[in-house]
This record gives C-alpha cells, structure tokens and sequence, in this order.
C-alpha cells in the first residue's frame, strides 16, 4: 500500500477500530484505511526485484508528518518514534505529530524521554487542546 504521506509498506493487520497497521521500512504505521491506496503486488523473480531498489533510492526521502502509537507497547512506541524522527529528518521535515494518547501516560512519557535526548529535536510540545491536547505531542526538528 502507499500512505497518504507517500510511504509505501504492507498492510500487518487491522485494528479493532478499523485502523490499518503498516510496516513501511523500519517504522510501523497506524492509519485509517481511506489514507491508503493499494498497489499491485509485485510481480518477478529475484533478478527483477534487485534493478527496482536502486530507483527507490534515487528518488526524494518521504515521510510521515504523523505517527499514531495508541495501542502500541512502551518499547514499541519508543523503536516506532525513533524511526520516524529518523525518516522525519531524513527527509528534511520541520516537525512531526506524534499521537500517544492519554491512557496511563507511560508512552507519553517514554516519547518524551526520547525526544529529550535526541539532539535533533529543536523543541516538543503539547498539541493545542482543540488538536489532541496532551494526548498528542509535537515535535519540531532543528535547522
């Protein structure tokens, strides 16, 4: 499938509420399905699949704006954020909106831990109350 966003990954599962769970490179994404368009599922042996990958990497790095970890672990959340600051910045993004949630609080704070030791991150904040409030976190990456 290819995200809204112009990741392209696989489809791991559906959630419960309907949400898509996309592996696309090391990051796994949660989406709605509408922010998704399937591909044709690709064809050849292997002596074809090598000659496509340069292509892919001679085209512009793209990234997720947002990343959703409600309903992931604390351990999954922290791999899934460092992947997206990682393609965030590859990518020359000026932020990103990482939805936690409010739950329990322990991936919010194991986000924040993360964003505080990442020289990368120029500031973090709360989302305005109308945007996610402290369910939602963003992240705004230095120059």
């Amino acid at each position: 499938v290819r995200t809204a966003a112009g990741a392209v990954g696989s489809v791991l599962s559906i959630r419960g509420d309907g949400r898509l769970v996309v592996a696309a490179g090391a990051m796994r994404l949660v989406v709605p399905p509408e922010q998704v368009m399937a591909l044709p599922p690709a064809r050849g042996n292997a002596k074809t699949r090598p000659a496509a990958a340069p292509a892919l990497e001679r085209s512009a790095p793209s990234a997720p704006m947002e990343i959703d970890l409600r309903g992931l672990r604390v351990d999954e959340a922290e791999s899934v954020t460092v992947a997206a600051i990682d393609a965030a910045t590859l990518a020359e993004n000026p932020h990103l909106r990482i939805i936690h949630g409010m739950g329990t609080g322990a991936v919010r704070d194991r986000v924040q831990q993360v964003l505080r030791s990442d020289r990368r991150v120029a500031q973090f904040a709360f989302a305005p109350s109308s945007q996610g409030g402290t369910g939602v976190t963003i992240v705004e990456f230095g120059t």
